[in-house]
């Protein structure tokens, strides 16, 4: 399974990929609003959340860290809809449905 944490900002939501931690700039954490240790330590928390229960791709839950009105980042996992499918963009199935609403 592909490592992602979802982020959530006022800006909306961010999809970050395991390989992109350590790209990341910091102008880009500054609009995050979140120091490179601490998303390292959500996106930790999310795969263990994953493991822990044993979640798979097919389950559609993802990991998805919010920042609470005091400063800290919880990690919560979240299910989501087969249209916010990373996986299934690019599937005839989803793109046929995506034109006809």
């Amino acid at each position: 399974m592909q490592a992602i944490l979802e982020i959530s900002c006022n800006d909306g939501g961010y999809t970050i990929f395991a390989e992109e931690l350590d790209l990341l700039t910091d102008k880009q954490l500054r609009k995050l609003h979140i120091s490179r240790a601490e998303l390292k330590r959500c996106f930790a928390e999310g795969v263990a959340l994953m493991r822990e229960r044993g979640i798979t791709e097919r389950d559609r839950v993802r990991p998805c860290a919010d920042e609470t009105l005091n400063g800290e980042w919880v990690v919560n996992l979240v299910k989501y809809s087969p249209l916010a499918d990373p996986l299934m963009r690019a599937h005839p199935l989803m793109q046929a449905h995506r034109t006809r609403n």
